[in-house]
């Protein structure tokens, strides 16, 4: 089952909004991403948060059932709604409109990739990347030159990868520039990670490298 979680942060274009909320068996908004949801002209399903960001009158549009309040202050709006979305049955929960906005927003929206490890699929959509938590291994199917970045947030060691322009062997990446802006070069690329939390940034474009 997929789910598609729409966040409080800056909106993707409404093409890939609706593209996302087409092929989702659930509509979950965080709070005030029931406001991006409703402009785009898609009626989320749940509206799930402590509803802080929802104005009374979008409030008073949607049936009373479709809104559920946690008022809990230890999460934030959107983990409670990758909650609500798991606890629905989804297997994949697809975010969009997660960054942007204040910077420690954005790196949070960011951790929910690591602390839902292991009990759902999770991919963070903006206009530019997909991006994924690789958790062991990860295999990119797409078209040579295909940008891709690697972040590791915190040591990430025995990191491999095979099919890229600039491939590493049983490295150890850190949080640091080195990883990002590579290009697939074979497809499909494959990525391998011993230790750690390394985030896997797919490019939506080619941009191949002189």
């Amino acid at each position: 089952m997929r789910a598609l979680v729409v966040a409080n942060g800056e909106p993707p274009s409404g093409d890939l909004l609706h593209r996302l909320a087409e092929t989702a068996d659930l509509i979950v908004a965080a709070d005030g991403g029931a406001i991006i949801a409703l402009d785009a002209g898609i009626t989320p399903d749940a509206v799930v948060g402590d509803l802080d960001s929802l104005p009374a009158r979008l409030a008073l549009s949607l049936p009373p059932e479709r809104l559920h309040r946690v008022s809990e202050l230890d999460t934030t709006d959107l983990q409670k709604a990758i909650t609500f979305a798991i606890a629905r049955g989804a297997t994949q929960v697809d975010i969009a409109a997660a960054g942007g906005g204040r910077a420690d927003h954005a790196l949070a929206n960011l951790s929910v990739l690591v602390t839902f490890r292991g009990r759902t699929g999770i991919r963070i959509h903006d206009d530019l990347f997909e991006i994924s938590l690789v958790d062991g291994m990860a295999t990119i199917d797409a078209p040579p030159g295909t940008l891709i970045s690697l972040v590791a947030i915190g040591p990430c060691e025995g990191v491999t990868t095979s099919g890229m322009r600039w491939d590493l062997y049983d490295f150890t990446l850190t949080f640091s520039p080195r990883g990002v802006h590579n290009e697939v070069a074979d497809t499909p690329a494959t990525i391998s990670v011993r230790t750690g939390d390394l985030l896997l940034f797919r490019g939506r474009w080619v941009e191949r490298h002189a």
